[in-house]
């Protein structure tokens, strides 16, 4: 007589509702939305050579009576260079200021491009040097909208940065990293500046230019 041979028995997975797994689906999906940006969507960008690395930036660049000629020529020409070198899916806002901080409509951040680089070229057509200074209620503008990089450009006239100011734009500054560009007639003397400070407490870095080296005129 013949053994039988056994018969073998295979694990089979245990069956899962199309709803179940419908549920795992969205949540998975739902869950991949909220992650954060992956670093190599960051874009590094530059004024006066000096970069920042981010995929939103605010420009805030002063635009009182003192910076007419060369420097505020200079200014829109780096400005405009920098946003070029952003990715369409990189966001950006512009905001020229003097005792009043003026914005680029529409007060959002507004994405890069061919687009935004028209937006941003049609905005500084209408901006000019004029009036006082009040750099403080600019950058706190610039704060509120949660950018990666700030470029802040001015000729530090008064009135100069009081170490309150600094430690408010400090607390405020939600992580954005602020990178200080100073415009001066003549050579950098050397000397401790507010604005070194602001850049040094926001992770940012700070770069003199000489205006008498920039080309002259409006």
């Amino acid at each position: 007589m013949c053994a039988t041979t056994p018969r073998r028995r295979f694990w089979s997975p245990p069956r899962i509702g199309l709803a179940a797994a419908l549920i795992g689906i969205i949540a998975a999906v739902a869950g991949n939305r909220n992650l954060p940006a992956q670093s190599g969507n960051a874009r590094e960008t530059q004024v006066f050579g000096l970069s920042g690395r981010g995929t939103s930036v605010v420009y805030v660049f002063d635009r009182s009576l003192s910076m007419k000629g060369a420097a505020l020529v200079a200014a829109k020409r780096e400005l405009l260079a920098s946003i070029g070198q952003l990715e369409p899916t990189h966001q950006f806002q512009i905001v020229f200021y003097n005792e009043n901080p003026k914005m680029m409509q529409p007060p959002q951040m507004t994405f890069a491009g061919k687009d935004g680089l028209r937006q941003a070229e049609s905005f500084l057509t209408g901006i000019t040097a004029s009036g006082g200074t009040d750099h403080v209620q600019a950058l706190k503008l610039a704060l509120k909208m949660s950018p990666d990089v700030i470029f802040f450009l001015t000729d530090a006239d008064e009135p100069q940065f009081s170490p309150s100011d600094l430690k408010e734009i400090q607390r405020r500054g939600g992580g954005a990293i602020i990178n200080a560009i100073e415009l001066k007639s003549g050579p950098e003397r050397g000397t401790e500046h507010a604005l070194r400070t602001l850049a040094e407490q926001n992770r940012g870095q700070y770069k003199y230019v000489d205006v008498t080296k920039l080309p002259r005129g409006e």
